[in-house]
């Protein structure tokens, strides 16, 4: 998770979609064309760019445990910076937002300019191990697994892969990017703990090997559109 986190006194935007969750260390391209979501990206984008953030909203077929509003999200959502952008002439936005860290959602504000607001807290990692060996041997069961899955389309995933890389957004950018059960990535947004999500993850994967079919899977690139 980014150190350079803006301050959450003031809510954060939420701009809520069925079936997508940003997590941290990911980028996703989206599209923005209804007027209330430009007026949130407009108002974002007159922050300074440090702030440049909004929260991607994970919309839920029904209340309960862990729902918040009407129509009802996760209480556990990632937040993104915007990082490029266009506008078009029409006034509709092309943006890509990099994933920034994960926030606890708690009461929702009033609506500004149409759009939805939230009070919010950053959730920070942890890990219940200290131990580098640890994160080690769980970050090269993680690559071997999803180089199993995925087969020739691994090559995508080569930043993912890379030795360099954390625990922490090693298992967040597989968790984005691969394509697993929207609950499941769900539950993974609300879990802190480092190892625990990481375990989950292989678990998952094992899971996916087992059913998965001859052919390789692929991760949609398709920009999400509100």
């Amino acid at each position: 998770m980014s150190n350079d986190l803006p301050e959450l006194h003031d809510g954060i935007p939420v701009f809520p979609l069925p079936g997508i969750t940003l997590f941290p260390h990911t980028q996703l391209p989206l599209h923005i064309f209804e007027e209330r979501y430009r007026n949130l990206v407009e108002d974002t984008l007159r922050k300074p760019e440090s702030e440049h953030c909004f929260a991607m909203g994970s919309v839920l077929d029904s209340p309960g445990p862990g729902a918040l509003g009407d129509p009802p999200v996760s209480c556990f959502a990632g937040v993104g910076r915007i990082t490029e952008y266009s506008r078009t002439p029409d006034g509709r936005f092309m943006l890509v937002l990099q994933g920034i860290g994960r926030v606890r959602l708690s009461d929702e504000r009033a609506l500004c300019n149409g759009y939805r607001v939230f009070s919010a807290e950053w959730l920070k990692d942890f890990h219940t191990s200290h131990e580098p060996s640890w994160d080690a041997n769980l970050g090269m069961e993680l690559k071997t697994l999803a180089v199993a899955l995925l087969r020739e389309q691994a090559e995508k995933f080569r930043r993912v892969l890379s030795d360099s890389l954390e625990l922490g957004p090693l298992t967040d950018m597989l968790c984005g990017y691969l394509p697993f059960p929207p609950d499941f990535k769900l539950e993974q947004m609300g879990t802190a703990n480092v190892i625990g999500r990481a375990a989950a993850t292989i678990s998952q994967l094992e899971r996916m090997l087992n059913e998965a079919p001859a052919k390789p899977m692929q991760p949609d690139d398709a920009p999400a559109e509100n």
